[in-house]
C-alpha cells in the first residue's frame, strides 16, 4: 500500500496515498464480506505511528473496514513478527539464538531471540525501505555511499544495543516481510511465488549483490514488471537489499535465511481466543 510515501518530507500521510490505501482498504472489506471472519485484528505501524493526519486515515479507515484500527507500537509490531516466524516453522522448530529482521515501510525491526525459551531482545529502528528509497535512491544522482553510511551507524547503534557482539559465534539471520521474500523468489528465478520454496530459503551475500546491481541498472518500472514482485515493490526493494547486504557486512557474515511468515501471521494468530502471539 505505501501508505507512508512521502512521509518523512512531510510529516503527514500524502494524499494519493490516502486514496489509494482506502482503495486496498476497500477490496479487503469485499474479501471480508465474501469469508465472513469470526475474528479480526487491524493494525497499523510506522507510518500512522509517525502521521500527524494519522486520526483522518484511521476515521476513514475504520468506515470502510467497519472495524477498530489499532497503531501497534514497534516494540509489539518486533513480538508479532516473531510469533509469526515461529509459527511457520513448525515441522523443523527454530533454536538456538538468532537475529530475526523484518525491513518495512517505515522501520526495520531486528529481534535477538534465544530460543526455543530464552530471552528476547527487540530494538526498532526508524529506517524503512520507503523513506529510504525516496531519500538516497530516487534522486537523478543515487547516494549510495550516503544510504550505506546512515545504515551502517544505525544498526552498528541497535547492534550494540542488543549485545549482539559478545556471542563468540555468529549470529544466524533470519529475514522476514516483503524485502526477504522478494529477494528469495528473485534468486530464485521464480515465474510465480511459490512460499514453500521461498520459506526456509538461504541467501548467499554475492547473490545479493548481484541482485541488487541487477536492478538497479533497471528503471523502476521495469523492475516493478519483474515476476515475483508486488505492486510497486521494485521501485523500494534496493533499499531493503541495502539494509541487509550493510547488516551482514557489519556482523561479518555471508548469508542469511528467509522466512515467508511473520507479521500478518502474528497479527491473525494474536486475534485468535487465549492466544499468547505477541507476548513471547
Amino acid at each position: 500500500m505505501r501508505l507512508g510515501r512521502n512521509l518523512e518530507g512531510q510529516g503527514q500521510l500524502h494524499e494519493e496515498a490516502l486514496l489509494k490505501g482506502f482503495a486496498v482498504l476497500r477490496t479487503f472489506r469485499e474479501k471480508l464480506d465474501l469469508y465472513q471472519p469470526q475474528t479480526l485484528r487491524i493494525c497499523g505501524t510506522e507510518a500512522l505511528r509517525q502521521a500527524g493526519n494519522s486520526p483522518l486515515f484511521l476515521r476513514k479507515a475504520e468506515e470502510i473496514l467497519q472495524h477498530p484500527v489499532e497503531i501497534i507500537t514497534s516494540a509489539e509490531e518486533a513480538r508479532l513478527s516473531l510469533a509469526g516466524i515461529l509459527a511457520g516453522f513448525t515441522t523443523k522448530p527454530l533454536s538456538g539464538t538468532l537475529l530475526l529482521v523484518d525491513a518495512g515501510g517505515g522501520s526495520t525491526e531486528l529481534i535477538l531471540a534465544e530460543l526455543p525459551a530464552g530471552e528476547t531482545r527487540i530494538k526498532s529502528v526508524g529506517l524503512g525501505v520507503v523513506s529510504l528509497a525516496e531519500k538516497f535512491l530516487e534522486a537523478p544522482q543515487a547516494d549510495i555511499a550516503g544510504l550505506d553510511r546512515l545504515l551502517a551507524e544505525t544498526l552498528a547503534s541497535a547492534s550494540e544495543k542488543l549485545k549482539l557482539l559478545q556471542y563468540k559465534q555468529p549470529v544466524p539471520i533470519l529475514g522476514c516481510g516483503g524485502t526477504a521474500t522478494s529477494m528469495a523468489a528473485l534468486d530464485l528465478n521464480l515465474s510465480a511465488y511459490d512460499a514453500s520454496l521461498v520459506h526456509g530459503h538461504v541467501l548467499e551475500k554475492k547473490s545479493m549483490d548481484k541482485l541488487w546491481h541487477r536492478l538497479m541498472a533497471l528503471p523502476a518500472d521495469k523492475r516493478n514488471a519483474l515476476p515475483c514482485l508486488g505492486e510497486g515493490r521494485g521501485e523500494i526493494l534496493p533499499a531493503g537489499i541495502r539494509i541487509f547486504l550493510v547488516l551482514l557486512k557489519l556482523l561479518q557474515q555471508d548469508r542469511m535465511s528467509v522466512s515467508d511468515t511473520g507479521l500478518l501471521e502474528g497479527i491473525m494468530l494474536s486475534s485468535l481466543p487465549h492466544s499468547t502471539a505477541g507476548t513471547v
